[in-house]
């Protein structure tokens, strides 16, 4: 494994560089840290960017043919393979035993190491151009902290045996079969990796975390789709990944103010929960689930505010404004003001060097998940982490859209906020939320059927043009269809729009949005202005092939006609 050196039972995880366990694969993920960590080597020689000390957290990967003996040695590929639930994987998973030598390994980690440790999945697939396989895989967070090193231990096990599960969960063999892979010939290693932060009370969680790209599929007026795109959320990441509130802006026009039409709007929309690890004693061990040591709670219930200074601007509900400092009466606003606006930390600076950099490098388009941690002595630099590093699929064909009033009789709709580039002309199939029965109550159910659609299609090899109401892939259901990609994983063009009770909210996301543009799907947001060109007549009219309570698909006579023009983010669908 270039970059890495082999685990010392005497040293850890501290060396110098990342180790690894067995031989074979280190996957897609634990291959994006070590270009990365030749990056940080090249160019960041004294180990520093713009008043940032930037570092890989400390980590061991688990190469792939220790997965491979897991395997085999336990017999699991019968039930791995079978139609078993998710909960049935993971409890055989768990109960099987682990190779006595890496065993050994793993034990002498946690008697040198009792900080919080994240078990991430690094697939062979994971992470390429094209199939990118994010989000797909679990990975579990671990407190670390138990008095016993057994516990300690079991905990780890435990935590990777979970996660070499999440391989054969129903969503990773919905993924599969719409790539038209066999599951089979997937080989996961793990990265077992130091969590970024540090700890508070009874919580453990890094000051920022932020998923950067250098390419904006959605950029705002005036802004080019190169000027790249970052959010940024307090606490673990986990609040990105899942689609929640945070903070995202345009990198290269840090203080550019955001779309809210008030005040209300933007206290209703930035981040008011956050994701931390219990450090505290765990009440219920519950091995099979992903958040087993993770506790969500709100900003407001910090007892220690210092922890958002660099984060918060203040509402002063008397005079009904925003101060762009902390301090003071008023509640928090999570708008990170004082570093994007005032640089109370050099986080910006940073992120644009950083992003220039990788782009040099990879000689592609990146995405980057990092975290940013502050040291207790205020005297020391804060420190910039790197957690990944992927490519992102950016088409460079050029496509010119004639213009709407032309051709208004035959659009299906149109939308000046459309992510991607390209055509399409293949399409006679369209599922779609139906309007007259859609409640936000039922977003759960609506996933369930489409999901059901969803395999369908999958199995007769027929993609699709998804229309629903809200963000698509959210995890909050009041906000959208809380689908995951494997339920949509044959859709070929996908429409978020609204209904004239509901907001224009969408959001760019982390591992759900990279699967699109991986995946090059193109993806319209049609927002109230342009709703009216989404011509609900027209698809009720179509030959029904299926329908639920609140979903239904229908077969056109005459394939759509579908173009984007990602350099301006125009598109329209012609029916």
């Amino acid at each position: 494994m270039k970059g890495g050196v082999r685990f010392d039972r005497e040293t850890g995880l501290f060396n110098k560089d990342f180790s690894y366990m067995g031989h074979g694969h280190p996957g897609g993920k634990a291959s994006g840290l070590a270009i990365m960590q030749n990056i940080i080597k090249k160019h960041f020689t004294d180990g520093n960017v713009e008043g940032m000390r930037i570092k890989i957290p400390r980590m061991t990967v688990l190469l792939s043919n220790i997965f491979d003996e897991f395997m085999s040695n336990n017999s699991l590929y019968s039930i791995a393979l079978s139609d078993a639930s998710d909960e049935d994987i993971a409890i055989s998973f768990i109960k099987a035993s682990f190779g006595a030598i890496y065993a050994g390994d793993l034990f002498s980690l946690v008697e040198n190491i009792n900080q919080p440790l994240a078990i991430r999945s690094s697939s062979i697939l994971e992470d390429s151009l094209h199939e990118s396989f994010a989000g797909v895989f679990e990975t579990k967070m671990v407190a670390n902290n138990q008095l016993s090193n057994t516990e300690r231990f079991n905990a780890l096990i435990n935590a990777i045996k979970y996660v070499y599960a999440s391989l054969f969960f129903s969503q990773s063999k919905e993924y599969f079969r719409s790539i038209n892979h066999d599951i089979r010939n997937e080989k996961m290693a793990i990265i077992v990796q130091e969590v970024v932060g540090n700890r508070h009370e009874n919580l453990f969680l890094p000051t920022v975390s932020g998923v950067l790209k250098s390419y904006n599929f959605y950029p705002a007026y005036g802004l080019e789709p190169e000027s790249g795109f970052a959010a940024l959320a307090f606490g673990l990441g986990k609040t990105i990944v899942n689609g929640e509130n945070n903070w995202s802006y345009c990198p290269e026009y840090p203080s550019k103010p955001q779309p809210f039409n008030n005040i209300k709007d933007m206290l209703y929309n930035t981040q008011k929960t956050f994701w931390a690890v219990n450090m505290d004693k765990i009440e219920n061990y519950n091995p099979i689930s992903e958040s087993e040591y993770l506790v969500q709670q709100s900003i407001f219930d910090i007892s220690d505010k210092t922890i958002l200074q660099h984060l918060c601007s203040r509402y002063d509900h008397t005079n009904d404004c925003i101060t762009s400092w902390y301090y003071g009466e008023g509640a928090p606003l999570l708008d990170f003001s004082p570093i994007l606006k005032a640089n109370s930390l050099p986080l910006n600076k940073a992120i644009n060097k950083i992003m220039r950099v990788c782009e040099e490098e990879t000689d592609n388009k990146v995405e980057i998940e990092f975290a940013v941690s502050l040291s207790k002595d205020k005297t020391a630099p804060p420190c910039f982490e790197f957690l990944q590093l992927r490519p992102i699929a950016v088409s460079n064909e050029i496509i010119d859209i004639p213009q709407t009033g032309e051709i208004e009789d035959e659009l299906l709709l149109a939308s000046n906020n459309v992510m991607g580039n390209g055509t399409c002309n293949e399409i006679e199939d369209i599922v779609f939320v139906r309007p007259e029965t859609f409640d936000v109550k039922y977003t759960q159910q609506i996933a369930s059927d489409i999901a059901e659609l969803n395999a369908s299609l999958v199995q007769n090899k027929r993609k699709y043009l998804l229309i629903g109401f809200g963000r698509w892939g959210t995890s909050d259901p009041w906000c959208g269809i809380p689908v995951n990609w494997a339920q949509i994983s044959n859709a070929k063009i996908i429409v978020e729009t609204v209904l004239p009770n509901m907001r224009a909210d969408f959001s760019q996301g982390a591992h759900f949005f990279h699967n699109v543009t991986s995946h090059s799907v193109l993806y319209f947001s049609v927002n109230d202005e342009h709703a009216k060109n989404l011509d609900w007549i027209w698809l009720q009219e179509q030959k029904v092939i299926n329908e639920t309570r609140y979903v239904k698909h229908v077969r056109i006579e005459k394939n759509l006609q579908v173009l984007v023009d990602g350099r301006n983010s125009n598109g329209i669908i012609i029916k």
